[in-house]
């Protein structure tokens, strides 16, 4: 079928119309099977949609960013100790330990005055995830103190690491941040190493493992004879031991579509969650009034990157997380935020921890600050949904090698919102998947599977055949497509 070129009498829906109607005319595929050569590997685990890796072409669909659900008892933990009087704040780290059945919490704390660099990094747990205690299990007296939760008493807060598969039992936790790399058998007992990499790098920083490397996201001062402070940067670290560290380099700038140099990157806090690494950008938004480099709120956007060093902003550059917006009386978290080093994945459920402050970032010395915790389902971080209404939009991946055994698809919608086809590489529809005859088989509270209906029966993943490089084609009318996953 050709379609012509679009007139502009044609509105952008009748227009997307007749594009979704030239990929359903494609030809089927014939017995002759293309070679595997050029298919792209992918893992058993889901495939998110926050960038463009996994797509050979849209037609009139859009990302829209899921904002996560905060906690109505935020704050969750609160400046209770004496030595939190001044602070408490996740320039640190939430991780779930399965076997424990624990979350565990790293976060700084402090009781000296602003303009006194004294910081504790101490030790939080929960059983939930909402409740949490401070076990008073740290070893030595601190401040005076016999009984605490004070695991190092110094520093600037750690990203804590959790490699328990390290040969050296010393090692099975690693931290970093500040000035400092640090190694512990437990997460209680530290011992502290000197990080000569990182120069002034005095607000969170984040390490993650990605493919048999460290890399470590710390700040970086770019220079910019134009502005009258230091230019705010992201730079990136790496190890392969965690010991010896390359200098760090710059990664990460805001740009004139932000508002450079109004607008500027505070840290990148990466998690590697499957086949992709996701990074949490707080921006912090400057007060346009001259000299200023200090006053202005933090907001959270979305990041995504494949190989830990090119970076790319999720939906137009929209905003995750930000500050509650203040009405009768100023919010706990109404000045602004700043994320954990860390998500958490658990039961289906996202869990993103952050610091809230009643003040804007450098606004006063009195401010009452908290750890609370935003939620969001699984993988349904951007959707993607039909650029307008009632006209359907299509999604179709690149090639694909057919491992595993079904096609779950993450989405929110209803049976007959979506369909879902296989396309071969020269477009044309396998004649046992097409688009008309799919099922969509509730799998869980999130996920459908797919099947289609056949001749010969119902087909399934495990049926397409092993040698050939198949293209995944969705059909949205309405609702939100988040991800797939090829399950074992």
């Amino acid at each position: 079928m050709v379609v012509p070129i679009a007139s502009k009498r044609f509105s952008a829906g009748v227009l997307v119309l007749l594009l979704v109607a030239a990929a359903y005319a494609a030809p089927e595929a014939s017995g002759d099977r293309p070679a595997v050569a050029g298919a792209l590997g992918i893992s058993n685990r889901p495939q998110l949609f926050l960038d463009d890796f996994l797509v050979e072409r849209m037609i009139g669909v859009k990302r829209v960013i899921r904002r996560p659900t905060k906690h109505s008892a935020n704050p969750l933990i609160t400046q209770d100790l004496a030595w939190e009087k001044r602070t408490i704040q996740v320039y640190g780290t939430v991780l779930y330990e399965p076997e424990r059945n624990a979350f565990r919490c790293w976060y700084l704390g402090s009781r000296a005055p602003e303009d006194v660099p004294e910081y504790f990094m101490c030790y939080a747990e929960s059983s939930d995830g909402s409740r949490w205690t401070k076990p008073m299990v740290a070893p030595g007296e601190v401040l005076g103190y016999a009984k605490h939760n004070i695991v190092v008493p110094g520093g600037h807060g750690l990203c804590v690491l959790r490699t328990p598969d390290d040969p050296d039992p010393g090692r099975r936790y690693k931290g970093l941040g500040g000035n400092t790399v640090a190694f512990s058998p437990d997460g209680i007992h530290w011992k502290m190493e000197p990080f000569n990499a990182a120069g002034k790098n005095d607000t969170g920083s984040s390490v993650v493992l990605w493919k048999g490397k460290y890399l470590a996201y710390v700040r970086n001062q770019h220079p910019d004879p134009t502005w009258p402070g230091v230019m705010r940067a992201v730079a990136l670290s790496t190890s392969e031991d965690f010991r010896h560290w390359t200098p760090k380099k710059t990664i990460l700038l805001t740009d004139e579509r932000d508002g450079y140099p109004w607008v500027q990157p505070y840290g990148l806090e990466v998690t590697a969650h499957g086949d992709q690494l996701i990074g949490l950008l707080p921006v912090l938004y400057l007060e346009k009034k001259e000299g200023n480099n200090v006053l202005g709120v933090i907001k959270v956007q979305l990041t995504v990157s494949r190989d830990g060093v090119h970076w790319h902003r999720v939906a137009d550059r929209g905003i995750f997380l930000e500050p509650t917006p203040t009405r009768n009386k100023p919010a706990w978290d109404g000045g602004t935020i700043f994320p954990s080093t860390t998500l958490v994945a658990k039961d289906d459920l996202i869990y993103v921890y952050y610091t809230g402050m009643t003040r804007r970032h450098g606004e006063g010395k009195d401010a009452s600050k908290g750890i609370g915790l935003a939620t969001l389902p699984a993988d349904r971080f951007v959707g993607l949904v039909p650029e307008t209404a009632g006209s359907p939009a299509l999604i179709q991946t690149k090639c694909l090698l057919a491992t595993g055994t079904d096609l779950l698809v993450n989405a929110d919608v209803g049976t007959a919102d979506l369909r879902v086809g296989l396309v071969d590489r020269a477009g044309r529809r396998l004649p046992d998947f097409r688009e008309e005859s799919c099922r969509l088989i509730r799998h869980d509270p999130l996920r459908c599977r797919v099947t289609w209906k056949a001749a010969g029966g119902e087909r399934s993943w495990r049926d397409v055949p092993r040698n050939v490089a198949v293209a995944i084609r969705f059909t949205l009318q309405k609702g939100s497509l988040y991800s797939f996953q090829i399950a074992p």
